[in-house]
């Protein structure tokens, strides 16, 4: 039985199965994605890309407790300037 017949992330030539599912990132397809910069002192400390503006404000509002000196900056930008 082949993978769109079962509506499956699952490969069914191995035995037991592989599961091939990318994550989160994997349900998202769109020409923007979502960037979440953390600063500290003014200097770009860490920069983490999301699928969508939900899980980069989670991840944004998280962070914010347990890094309090790091400013964390939103922001959406195009795919394409990622990835070609």
């Amino acid at each position: 039985m082949r993978n769109e017949e079962r509506n499956e992330n699952v490969d069914g030539a191995w035995q037991g199965g592989v599961n091939w599912s990318l994550g989160l990132g994997s349900q998202h397809v769109s020409d923007v994605i979502w960037q979440c910069q953390a600063l500290r002192a003014g200097r770009l400390y860490n920069r983490s890309l999301f699928g969508s503006k939900e899980e980069a404000e989670q991840f944004a509002t998280k962070m914010r407790e347990v890094e309090p000196d790091q400013m964390f900056s939103v922001e959406a930008i195009r795919a394409s300037t990622v990835w070609n």
